[in-house]
Protein backbone atom coordinates (compact mmCIF):
# COMPACT_ATOMS: atom_id res chain seq x y z
CA UNK A 1 0.00 0.00 0.00
CA UNK A 2 1.26 3.36 -0.65
CA UNK A 3 2.14 5.85 1.83
CA UNK A 4 -0.86 8.27 -0.09
CA UNK A 5 -3.59 5.78 0.63
CA UNK A 6 -2.82 4.47 3.93
CA UNK A 7 -5.60 5.10 6.19
CA UNK A 8 -4.66 7.33 9.01
CA UNK A 9 -4.23 4.47 12.23
CA UNK A 10 -1.98 2.67 9.64
CA UNK A 11 0.97 5.86 10.07
CA UNK A 12 3.13 5.73 12.34
CA UNK A 13 3.14 8.36 15.09
CA UNK A 14 5.66 10.85 14.36
CA UNK A 15 8.25 12.17 16.69
CA UNK A 16 10.48 9.46 17.59
CA UNK A 17 10.39 8.59 21.36
CA UNK A 18 8.42 10.47 24.40
CA UNK A 19 11.03 12.83 25.38
CA UNK A 20 10.70 14.53 21.90
CA UNK A 21 7.10 15.14 23.34
CA UNK A 22 8.70 16.00 26.55
CA UNK A 23 10.86 18.83 25.18
CA UNK A 24 7.37 19.66 23.44
CA UNK A 25 5.89 20.41 26.72
CA UNK A 26 8.83 21.70 28.79
CA UNK A 27 9.25 25.06 26.12
CA UNK A 28 4.97 25.35 26.01
CA UNK A 29 5.31 26.02 30.36
CA UNK A 30 8.46 27.78 30.26
CA UNK A 31 8.88 29.74 27.08
CA UNK A 32 6.46 33.31 26.19
CA UNK A 33 3.85 31.29 23.76
CA UNK A 34 5.21 33.51 20.94
CA UNK A 35 8.04 32.22 21.05
CA UNK A 36 6.86 28.64 21.48
CA UNK A 37 5.16 29.67 18.14
CA UNK A 38 8.26 31.24 16.46
CA UNK A 39 10.01 27.76 17.46
CA UNK A 40 7.59 25.32 16.04
CA UNK A 41 7.67 27.45 13.31
CA UNK A 42 10.83 26.64 11.98
CA UNK A 43 10.80 22.87 13.55
CA UNK A 44 8.02 22.33 11.48
CA UNK A 45 9.85 23.82 8.13
CA UNK A 46 11.84 21.26 8.37
CA UNK A 47 9.78 18.31 9.16
CA UNK A 48 7.52 19.69 6.12
CA UNK A 49 11.19 19.71 3.91
CA UNK A 50 11.42 15.84 4.27
CA UNK A 51 7.75 14.42 4.12
CA UNK A 52 6.27 13.95 0.85
CA UNK A 53 3.74 11.41 1.63
CA UNK A 54 2.32 14.20 4.23
CA UNK A 55 2.37 17.04 1.95
CA UNK A 56 0.66 14.75 -0.84
CA UNK A 57 -1.99 13.72 2.01
CA UNK A 58 -2.59 17.66 2.66
CA UNK A 59 -2.48 18.35 -0.91
CA UNK A 60 -5.47 16.06 -1.67
CA UNK A 61 -7.32 17.94 1.12
CA UNK A 62 -6.09 21.39 0.29
CA UNK A 63 -6.96 21.17 -3.47
CA UNK A 64 -10.20 20.06 -3.25
CA UNK A 65 -10.78 22.78 -0.82
CA UNK A 66 -9.97 25.72 -2.45
CA UNK A 67 -11.01 24.32 -5.78
CA UNK A 68 -14.71 24.60 -3.99
CA UNK A 69 -13.92 28.14 -3.45
CA UNK A 70 -13.17 28.53 -6.85
CA UNK A 71 -9.26 29.09 -5.62
CA UNK A 72 -5.91 27.98 -6.42
CA UNK A 73 -4.09 26.40 -3.73
CA UNK A 74 -1.90 29.17 -2.22
CA UNK A 75 2.15 28.26 -2.27
CA UNK A 76 3.03 26.61 0.57
CA UNK A 77 -0.17 26.00 2.00
CA UNK A 78 0.59 22.35 2.85
CA UNK A 79 3.47 23.66 4.79
CA UNK A 80 0.96 26.11 6.94
CA UNK A 81 -1.33 22.82 7.35
CA UNK A 82 1.57 21.22 9.20
CA UNK A 83 2.56 24.18 11.01
CA UNK A 84 -1.36 24.55 12.13
CA UNK A 85 -0.96 20.93 13.16
CA UNK A 86 2.06 21.14 15.57
CA UNK A 87 0.41 24.44 17.48
CA UNK A 88 -2.79 22.18 17.58
CA UNK A 89 -0.35 20.18 20.02
CA UNK A 90 0.70 22.74 21.92
CA UNK A 91 -2.94 24.01 22.25
CA UNK A 92 -3.97 20.68 23.70
CA UNK A 93 -1.10 20.87 26.28
CA UNK A 94 -2.06 23.92 27.14
CA UNK A 95 -5.52 22.76 27.54
CA UNK A 96 -4.44 19.59 29.85
CA UNK A 97 -2.54 21.92 32.03
CA UNK A 98 -5.67 23.73 32.43
CA UNK A 99 -4.09 26.97 30.89
CA UNK A 100 -6.50 27.72 28.43
CA UNK A 101 -9.61 29.67 30.20
CA UNK A 102 -13.12 30.26 29.92
CA UNK A 103 -12.83 33.69 28.52
CA UNK A 104 -10.84 32.81 25.76
CA UNK A 105 -14.13 31.27 24.16
CA UNK A 106 -16.38 33.26 22.29
CA UNK A 107 -20.01 31.71 21.68
CA UNK A 108 -21.44 32.25 17.74
CA UNK A 109 -25.07 32.87 18.82
CA UNK A 110 -26.01 28.95 17.67
CA UNK A 111 -27.33 26.21 19.76
CA UNK A 112 -25.07 26.47 23.23
CA UNK A 113 -27.69 28.18 25.25
CA UNK A 114 -30.08 24.74 24.60
CA UNK A 115 -27.39 22.51 25.64
CA UNK A 116 -26.50 24.79 28.84
CA UNK A 117 -30.06 24.70 29.80
CA UNK A 118 -30.49 21.15 28.78
CA UNK A 119 -27.37 20.07 31.17
CA UNK A 120 -28.88 22.50 34.22
CA UNK A 121 -31.73 20.42 34.19
CA UNK A 122 -29.16 17.56 34.59
CA UNK A 123 -30.32 16.08 30.85
CA UNK A 124 -27.15 14.57 29.47
CA UNK A 125 -26.47 14.82 25.38
CA UNK A 126 -24.50 13.00 23.02
CA UNK A 127 -21.97 15.50 21.33
CA UNK A 128 -20.60 14.96 17.45
CA UNK A 129 -16.76 16.06 16.92
CA UNK A 130 -14.28 16.64 14.47
CA UNK A 131 -10.78 16.76 13.85
CA UNK A 132 -11.10 20.65 12.81
CA UNK A 133 -9.99 23.02 15.63
CA UNK A 134 -9.75 21.46 18.92
CA UNK A 135 -12.04 19.00 19.50
CA UNK A 136 -11.08 18.39 23.39
CA UNK A 137 -11.47 21.65 24.25
CA UNK A 138 -14.90 20.82 26.07
CA UNK A 139 -13.22 18.04 27.68
CA UNK A 140 -10.33 20.06 28.98
CA UNK A 141 -12.28 23.02 30.55
CA UNK A 142 -14.87 20.89 32.21
CA UNK A 143 -12.44 19.19 33.65
CA UNK A 144 -11.24 21.98 35.68
CA UNK A 145 -14.67 23.85 36.11
CA UNK A 146 -14.28 25.82 33.73
CA UNK A 147 -18.11 25.58 32.43
CA UNK A 148 -20.81 27.91 31.11
CA UNK A 149 -23.50 25.93 33.39
CA UNK A 150 -24.59 25.78 37.18
CA UNK A 151 -24.22 22.05 37.38
CA UNK A 152 -20.95 20.02 37.31
CA UNK A 153 -20.77 17.37 34.42
CA UNK A 154 -18.50 15.00 33.11
CA UNK A 155 -17.40 14.46 29.53
CA UNK A 156 -16.34 11.05 28.38
CA UNK A 157 -15.21 11.04 25.19
CA UNK A 158 -14.89 7.89 22.62
CA UNK A 159 -11.20 8.51 20.95
CA UNK A 160 -9.19 5.91 18.84
CA UNK A 161 -5.77 5.51 20.56
CA UNK A 162 -3.99 3.98 17.24
CA UNK A 163 -0.95 5.69 16.04
CA UNK A 164 -0.86 8.16 18.54
CA UNK A 165 0.34 6.30 22.07
CA UNK A 166 3.42 8.39 23.03
CA UNK A 167 1.24 11.57 22.96
CA UNK A 168 -1.31 10.17 24.91
CA UNK A 169 1.50 8.76 26.99
CA UNK A 170 2.39 12.31 27.70
CA UNK A 171 -1.26 13.87 28.50
CA UNK A 172 -1.62 10.98 30.99
CA UNK A 173 1.12 12.52 32.60
CA UNK A 174 -0.41 15.75 32.68
CA UNK A 175 -3.93 15.02 33.77
CA UNK A 176 -4.45 11.34 34.55
CA UNK A 177 -8.07 11.68 35.88
CA UNK A 178 -9.21 13.18 32.52
CA UNK A 179 -7.50 10.23 30.59
CA UNK A 180 -9.24 7.55 33.04
CA UNK A 181 -12.14 9.00 31.19
CA UNK A 182 -11.66 8.28 27.51
CA UNK A 183 -13.53 5.64 26.26
CA UNK A 184 -11.46 3.12 23.82
CA UNK A 185 -12.96 3.33 20.34
CA UNK A 186 -11.70 -0.10 19.55
CA UNK A 187 -13.27 -1.99 22.85
CA UNK A 188 -16.94 -0.70 22.29
CA UNK A 189 -19.37 -3.63 22.67
CA UNK A 190 -23.03 -3.97 23.69
CA UNK A 191 -22.00 -2.96 27.83
CA UNK A 192 -20.20 0.24 26.87
CA UNK A 193 -23.30 1.45 25.01
CA UNK A 194 -25.44 0.56 27.71
CA UNK A 195 -22.86 2.01 30.16
CA UNK A 196 -22.76 5.53 27.93
CA UNK A 197 -26.60 5.40 27.86
CA UNK A 198 -26.41 5.43 31.71
CA UNK A 199 -23.97 8.40 32.12
CA UNK A 200 -25.90 10.54 29.61
CA UNK A 201 -29.40 9.89 31.52
CA UNK A 202 -27.41 10.88 34.60
CA UNK A 203 -26.76 14.07 33.06
CA UNK A 204 -23.17 13.63 31.50
CA UNK A 205 -21.93 13.89 28.14
CA UNK A 206 -20.57 11.33 25.37
CA UNK A 207 -18.56 12.97 22.48
CA UNK A 208 -17.07 11.20 19.56
CA UNK A 209 -15.33 12.22 16.03
CA UNK A 210 -17.84 11.22 13.39
CA UNK A 211 -14.99 12.18 11.04
CA UNK A 212 -12.67 8.82 11.17
CA UNK A 213 -12.85 5.44 11.07
CA UNK A 214 -11.38 4.04 13.77
CA UNK A 215 -9.31 0.69 13.32
CA UNK A 216 -11.80 -2.05 13.98
CA UNK A 217 -14.47 -0.55 11.38
CA UNK A 218 -12.88 -0.15 8.42
CA UNK A 219 -15.87 -0.87 5.42
CA UNK A 220 -18.42 0.59 7.60
CA UNK A 221 -18.73 4.00 6.22
CA UNK A 222 -21.47 6.03 5.25
CA UNK A 223 -20.62 8.17 1.36
CA UNK A 224 -21.05 11.64 1.19
CA UNK A 225 -20.44 14.48 -0.61
CA UNK A 226 -17.76 16.54 0.60
CA UNK A 227 -15.63 18.95 -0.98
CA UNK A 228 -16.79 18.24 -4.29
CA UNK A 229 -16.37 14.66 -4.43
CA UNK A 230 -17.44 11.77 -2.92
CA UNK A 231 -16.15 11.11 0.49
CA UNK A 232 -16.73 7.52 2.76
CA UNK A 233 -17.43 8.81 6.59
CA UNK A 234 -17.15 6.54 9.76
CA UNK A 235 -20.72 5.30 9.88
CA UNK A 236 -20.30 4.41 13.52
CA UNK A 237 -20.69 8.12 15.32
CA UNK A 238 -24.12 8.25 14.05
CA UNK A 239 -25.08 4.63 14.22
CA UNK A 240 -24.07 5.04 17.96
CA UNK A 241 -26.26 8.13 18.02
CA UNK A 242 -29.01 6.39 16.86
CA UNK A 243 -28.94 3.34 19.56
CA UNK A 244 -28.54 5.85 22.57
CA UNK A 245 -31.46 7.81 21.34
CA UNK A 246 -30.11 11.05 23.39
CA UNK A 247 -30.37 14.90 22.45
CA UNK A 248 -27.43 15.17 19.88
CA UNK A 249 -25.51 18.34 19.46
CA UNK A 250 -22.01 19.03 16.76
CA UNK A 251 -19.78 20.74 18.03
CA UNK A 252 -16.13 22.65 17.15
CA UNK A 253 -13.59 24.86 18.58
CA UNK A 254 -11.77 26.68 16.42
CA UNK A 255 -8.81 28.77 16.89
CA UNK A 256 -10.37 32.23 15.52
CA UNK A 257 -7.12 33.11 13.80
CA UNK A 258 -5.52 29.80 12.27
CA UNK A 259 -1.34 30.24 13.26
CA UNK A 260 -1.83 32.04 16.74
CA UNK A 261 -2.14 29.86 19.58
CA UNK A 262 -3.13 33.00 21.72
CA UNK A 263 -6.08 33.57 19.56
CA UNK A 264 -9.42 33.55 21.25
CA UNK A 265 -11.84 30.09 20.24
CA UNK A 266 -15.21 29.75 18.19
CA UNK A 267 -17.08 27.52 20.27
CA UNK A 268 -19.91 26.43 17.88
CA UNK A 269 -22.59 24.34 19.10
CA UNK A 270 -25.24 23.13 16.69
CA UNK A 271 -28.31 20.70 17.76
CA UNK A 272 -29.13 17.68 14.94
CA UNK A 273 -32.40 18.20 13.86
CA UNK A 274 -32.80 14.58 13.01
CA UNK A 275 -34.49 12.30 15.57
CA UNK A 276 -34.51 8.93 16.27
CA UNK A 277 -37.64 9.18 18.18
CA UNK A 278 -39.27 6.58 15.16
CA UNK A 279 -39.76 3.23 13.74
CA UNK A 280 -37.12 0.68 13.80
CA UNK A 281 -37.22 0.36 9.81
CA UNK A 282 -36.55 4.19 9.40
CA UNK A 283 -33.40 4.19 11.51
CA UNK A 284 -31.23 3.30 8.78
CA UNK A 285 -32.55 6.20 6.72
CA UNK A 286 -32.25 8.81 9.88
CA UNK A 287 -28.14 7.71 10.39
CA UNK A 288 -27.87 9.15 6.54
CA UNK A 289 -29.52 12.44 7.90
CA UNK A 290 -27.56 12.79 10.76
CA UNK A 291 -24.50 11.91 8.85
CA UNK A 292 -25.78 14.58 6.13
CA UNK A 293 -26.25 17.40 8.56
CA UNK A 294 -23.10 16.88 10.33
CA UNK A 295 -20.90 16.65 6.99
CA UNK A 296 -22.29 20.10 5.39
CA UNK A 297 -21.62 21.79 8.48
CA UNK A 298 -18.35 20.20 8.88
CA UNK A 299 -18.04 21.09 5.24
CA UNK A 300 -18.62 24.97 5.76
CA UNK A 301 -16.39 25.47 8.66
CA UNK A 302 -13.66 23.99 7.02
CA UNK A 303 -14.20 26.41 4.38
CA UNK A 304 -13.58 29.11 6.71
CA UNK A 305 -10.59 27.06 8.45
CA UNK A 306 -8.97 25.10 5.64
CA UNK A 307 -5.58 24.72 7.72
CA UNK A 308 -7.33 23.49 11.19
CA UNK A 309 -9.13 19.87 9.52
CA UNK A 310 -6.15 16.99 10.83
CA UNK A 311 -7.14 14.60 8.65
CA UNK A 312 -3.56 13.82 7.04
CA UNK A 313 -4.73 11.15 4.98
CA UNK A 314 -6.61 10.97 1.95
CA UNK A 315 -10.00 10.96 2.74
CA UNK A 316 -11.20 10.39 -1.09
CA UNK A 317 -9.34 7.15 -1.34
CA UNK A 318 -11.84 4.69 -2.82
CA UNK A 319 -9.13 2.09 -2.75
Amino acid sequence: MSSESQQWFEVKEVGGSLWHFRFMLWITCHLPLRVVELCTAVVCFFFWLGASPVRKRSSAYLKRLFAVRGKRMPFMATYKHVLSFALSMIEKLLGWRGAIKLNRVETQGDDLDKLVEQLDRGEGAFLICSHLGNMEMLRSLTGYGEIHTHRQFKVFPVVDFSGTSKFNALLYELNPDLMNSVLDANKMNVDSAVWMKEQIVAGNVVAIAGDRTSANSQGRNIEMDFLGDSANFPEGAFTLASILNAPIYFTFAIRKHDFDIRTPYEMHVVKATTSFDCPRKERAGKIKDLAREYVQLLEKLSLRHPYQWYNFYNFWNKT
